[in-house]
């Protein structure tokens, strides 16, 4: 271990840290505005604009967070083995001309292209992997707190960016709004990152946590070559528990804001700002989550809280099958933001545990490869809604598989803190 890692030579210096997870808040609220949260509103204008169907839209979302969850292991590698403000700074200028493009396209097929190429694989250089990685290098004892504070920046954008992509786009129109989106990226985004970003404590001679030294701990070294690395992934029966844990729940609170939208103005009697109001209920719930589930995995059996999660997903989508009272769905919103809310943090925590600091991006990478069939719950819900007439049969659906997911948890063993490694 080097000197400067093992001892802080400022101690009475502020730790850098606290200002990266307010960092990685502010990136991602903004990363997770432009796509995340506003496309459940652009929905219909989307589908107005390349005169297609729900099940139509739902492939181009689909397969645009099939491509993320694909390009996710090569991106875990770039980011473990590169600096990570430069794969943040590609991620945001790919991004930019993707939205760049979509002032010109004037067919179905060119916005799928679009979308698959530039939002598919952009995202994932400015999303939750590379502040996830940014934490786990920054925080030990406090990880699960730092990931929930840090990650907590999409659920902020989930309660204000409904509303105001409704109006940007009621007002300017959705190919205009992404002209906004555009200079958010090369005028913020881009240069914050250069100036902000330190990869780790000991490159300015800090430790951890902001600790005066740094804890003894057992130097592992890593396997040499790549592929030794990513065999230990796939032959852990822990990484596989995580996997199946995970799978059953990843990608519905996508389809949720996706689909909820279009549900409530077309099944149910709201506008589309009730629809956006309802998102910012679930955006809201979602940063407790985060912290709230941050906070448990620190100091409760992960398996405790992941079934607290389950638990708040299967109870929303039972009321959003069964109910028409606004109230109700705004309650449902709330459960359901606060279970999406706490699953990224709970993953980073369990994956850090199982491989350490060191490898955290590439198996966290190939963890998101083994997520993509997740992202078809998008494509689902609209393919069994046109096809049946109505979400509640995709409701139905959703609420078996959080079912199920809940007897996986029970079934499988969830790495505690005491498992965790250097």
């Amino acid at each position: 271990m080097s000197q400067a890692a093992a001892t802080n030579l400022n101690p009475g210096r502020r730790f850098y840290g606290y200002g990266l997870a307010g960092y990685s808040f502010f990136i991602l609220f903004l990363a997770s505005s432009f796509f995340l949260h506003s496309r459940g509103i652009f929905f219909p204008y989307w589908m107005d604009e390349f005169n297609a169907s729900r099940t139509e839209i739902s492939t181009v979302i689909t397969f645009t967070l099939f491509i993320g969850s694909c390009v996710s292991p090569l991106m875990g590698y770039l980011i473990d083995r590169y600096p990570l403000k430069f794969v943040v700074v590609f991620g945001a200028c790919w991004l930019a001309i993707g939205y760049s493009l979509l002032q010109f396209v004037d067919s179905y097929l060119l916005f799928l292209i679009v979308l698959l190429v530039f939002q598919g694989i952009g995202w994932v250089g400015v999303g939750p992997l590379v502040h996830s990685k940014l934490m786990v290098n920054w925080f030990v004892r406090n990880r699960g707190m730092a990931l929930g504070v840090a990650i907590m920046g999409i659920s902020v954008a989930g309660i204000v960016m409904p509303t105001i992509a409704t109006f940007l786009s009621d007002t300017f129109g959705w190919r205009t709004t992404y002209l906004f989106y555009i200079a958010a990226l090369l005028l913020v985004v881009v240069p914050l990152t250069l100036i902000v970003v330190k990869q780790k404590p000991a490159d300015i001679g800090q430790s951890p946590d902001g600790d005066e030294s740094a804890p003894e701990i057992a130097l592992v070294a890593l396997p040499q070559t790549g592929k030794q690395i990513y065999i230990e992934f796939l032959t852990s029966k822990a990484f596989w528990s995580v996997v199946l844990t995970f799978t059953l729940m990843g990608g519905v609170y996508s389809a949720m804001i996706t689909h909820l939208p279009s549900y409530l103005t077309t099944e149910l009697d709201f506008d589309l700002y009730d629809a956006s109001y309802v998102l910012s209920i679930a955006g809201v719930f979602a940063i407790v989550g985060k912290v709230v589930f941050g906070w448990l995995m620190d100091h409760f059996p992960p398996r405790i809280t992941v079934m607290i999660a389950i638990t708040s997903y299967f109870s929303s989508t039972v009321v959003f099958m069964s109910s028409q009272s606004y109230f109700l769905i705004m309650i449902a919103a709330g459960l359901f933001g606060l279970g999406f809310g706490g699953m990224e943090p709970v993953r980073s925590v369990l994956l850090s545990r199982l491989f350490g600091a060191e490898k955290f991006s590439r198996v966290s990478g190939l963890f998101s490869l083994f997520l993509a069939p997740a992202t078809f719950w998008v494509l689902a819900t609209g393919y069994i809604t046109d096809t049946f007439g109505s979400y509640v049969y995709a409701f139905q659906i959703w609420a078996v598989g959080f079912f199920l997911a809940g007897v996986v948890t029970m079934l499988t063993r969830l790495p505690s803190r005491e498992d965790g490694v250097s």
